[in-house]
């Protein structure tokens, strides 16, 4: 996976319909301490999250519904969880990776609200290549 280009689903967290937000991790690295790997068996290393997050939030904040690629909000907070970044703020993280909050067009912010969704689609690609040992 590069630096610049990623998709991912991840558990949605918190909804705040007042201010028509919703919170969670756009991107999971560990857990528990140990590699994550989503349903289609794919990790995103902490380094690669963090380089990632790094062009998306400058080039794009993008929110899409289902992967779709047509805007429906933008991300209007991130921060990158390393392993590092919680020990250097005295934080024990169980999960790390990219956390967000998004705020989705009014339709969007609905399905978040009943449970349709329960995960977050940013606009950004994939692309794969073989991890060097």
């Amino acid at each position: 996976m590069t630096a610049t280009e990623f998709q991912t689903t991840a558990q949605v967290c918190k909804v705040d319909a007042r201010l028509g937000l919703v919170f969670g991790y756009a991107v999971v690295c560990k857990q528990n301490g140990t590699d994550y790997y989503d349903l289609q068996d794919e990790h995103v290393p902490e380094d690669v999250m963090l380089e990632a997050a790094t062009d998306f939030m400058r080039n794009s904040r993008m929110a899409d519904e289902m992967h779709d690629f047509a805007p429906q909000g933008e991300v209007v907070f991130a921060f990158p969880m390393t392993t590092d970044v919680a020990k250097a703020l005295g934080i024990e993280a169980r999960q790390t990776g990219l956390l967000i909050g998004m705020r989705p067009s009014p339709e969007v912010l609905r399905k978040f609200e009943d449970g349709t969704y329960t995960g977050f689609s940013i606009g950004g690609r994939a692309s794969y290549a073989e991890e060097v040992a």
